[in-house]
């Protein structure tokens, strides 16, 4: 019996271990939440509105499980990645949903209301991997110069010049601060600008964004147009269909690359043209600044974990034969170098592409410890994307073989 009672312990004992505490519970992998969709019906397509009203609930339910578990000073709310995961269904954020109702709540507005199982493990680490990745690549600062033409404004004249902030900016603006990127103040870069280089960005000239950027310390600058009309042969008991169209480019201010386009367009019913000018605008926009940030993000990571491209600009370059060893040495003894491209040598400067499994501070390191043979290198200059060094002969400098 002392045997028996003993086992019997034992077992129990086991079990007890292999249960969590109370109040120690696993955290559920799922939750199911309660959201309501809208979507506007244009030219009478319901089904269209119905489908956009489940999108606009799925979406939601999927914002709410992400507050759930994430602190809200630390919250990352990439709305592209989500979206483009629900509605694709490939990483299982929406388990399944089920529709509780859907109605014509008004003549231009429909709604869904449903329940939606969310996946939780796949989200917090999509959103997590989000924020770090942001980290890891410097938490670039951000400027948005977007110009605007509402409806009823003058045909060719910017307004960017007029107002503090635009309301394509501001919504642009906002998405990029939800996602934990800091923003630079609109306010100081009107204040401190020249006409001639916004209207050149404005424009399309990339080097002047660049250079605007770099002037107010910001490594990515948006620009781009906002463009409000409204739709002929369309009237809802004196609703006016405000069609905006939004376009834009995000320059990387230290090498003045292009890293991202997108452009948008939403629509807005309201009686009044301007104020449904303005709310069809920040609709684009905020569609607009989802797309850019899922495709910086899409570039970051690709560099982060695969290979990297950084500009190197050598100064006091002696000669070809002088560059051709510098670019020898780099290809085969450089730590993480994976090919070069030289683009230009000219009046002792030389420009090259340097493809990378790693980032430009860790390149920099391998270019003040490395003995290139005739000479070493100094660093002068290092940012995210770009490295400027000199040529230092070994009669100015000598140094030790690595």
């Amino acid at each position: 019996m002392k045997i028996l009672a003993s086992v019997v312990l034992l077992c129990l004992a086991l079990v007890a271990a292999g249960r969590p505490a109370l109040g120690q519970m696993r955290p559920p992998t799922t939750q199911v939440i309660e959201a309501i969709g809208t979507g506007t019906i244009f030219e009478g397509d319901v089904a269209g509105a119905r489908d956009r009203a489940i999108d606009d609930a799925l979406r939601k339910a999927v914002e709410q499980a992400l507050g759930t578990f994430i602190e809200s000073e630390t919250k990352v709310q990439n709305y592209q990645v989500v979206d483009d995961n629900i509605l694709s269904w490939t990483r299982g954020y929406v388990r399944n949903y089920t529709i509780l109702s859907d109605y014509k709540k008004s003549p231009e507005l429909y709604e869904v209301a449903l329940k939606a199982e969310v996946e939780l493990g796949e989200l917090q680490r999509d959103a997590e991997a989000v924020k770090n990745l942001i980290e890891r690549m410097g938490n670039p600062r951000v400027m948005v110069i977007i110009d605007e033409q509402n409806i009823g404004d003058p045909t060719g004249r910017f307004r960017w010049f007029e107002v503090n902030m635009t309301a394509a900016e501001t919504a642009i603006m906002q998405k990029f601060m939800d996602n934990d990127f800091p923003v630079v103040d609109p306010g100081t870069v009107r204040e401190n600008i020249k006409r001639e280089q916004v209207l050149a960005a404005l424009q399309g000239d990339d080097k002047a964004a660049a250079a605007i950027g770099l002037s107010f310390g910001a490594e990515i600058v948006i620009t781009g147009k906002a463009v409000a009309t409204v739709a002929s042969g369309f009237n809802m008991a004196g609703m006016k269909s405000c069609q905006a169209n939004i376009t834009a480019r995000v320059v990387e201010t230290d090498v003045g690359r292009v890293l991202a386009t997108a452009s948008e367009h939403a629509a807005y019913p309201h009686i009044d043209e301007v104020t449904g000018g303005t709310m069809a605008i920040q609709k684009a926009a905020n569609k607009l600044a989802d797309g850019l940030i899922a495709k910086i993000v899409a570039k970051w990571r690709d560099k982060y974990y695969n290979l990297g491209e950084v500009k190197v600009v050598l100064r006091g370059v002696e000669s070809m034969a002088q560059l051709s060893d510098f670019v020898n040495t780099a290809k085969f003894y450089l730590r993480g170098v994976k090919n070069i491209y030289q683009r230009n040598y000219g009046g002792g400067s030389a420009e090259l592409d340097i493809k990378i499994s790693g980032n430009a501070t860790q390149l920099a390191r391998e270019f003040e410890r490395r003995d290139f043979g005739r000479f070493t290198l100094s660093v002068e200059g290092v940012s995210a994307n770009r490295i400027t060094a000199r040529f230092v002969p070994k009669a100015e400098g000598v140094r030790e073989p690595q």
